[in-house]
């Protein structure tokens, strides 16, 4: 996930897309880096919606991650949106390195990119 809130209107595609994967029964993970780690800051998912109007981006976060889709967050994109750890949302501390995306990638039978 690399779209976060300056682009509203693509982000919650890809939360859509892993919780009907994980309803069926897959192993899901969300890989967040340059702005998508955005959404993961307290407070931040709860003021973009994708359309005017419409629920909060906060609220697929949630709806996906009760379903046990799995996020990581790229360390690199931590510093890059000026965060740390601790500014991440309760559910979310497994910040990963560079290689991490690249390993899961060769090892899964379908990547997604948004």
């Amino acid at each position: 996930m690399t779209s976060g809130p300056k682009t509203p209107e693509r982000c919650a595609a890809p939360f859509f897309f892993a919780k009907s994967a994980a309803a069926q029964e897959a192993d899901v993970s969300m890989f967040f880096t340059m702005q998508g780690t955005l959404l993961l800051k307290q407070g931040v998912a709860e003021q973009v919606r994708a359309v005017e109007g419409g629920r909060p981006i906060s609220q697929f976060v949630q709806d996906t991650l009760r379903v046990g889709v799995k996020f990581y967050v790229c360390a690199a994109s931590l510093e890059l949106n000026g965060m740390t750890p601790d500014d991440l949302i309760e559910d979310v501390d497994n910040p990963v390195g560079s290689t991490f995306l690249i390993t899961a990638g060769l090892e899964a039978d379908l990547v997604l990119n948004f």
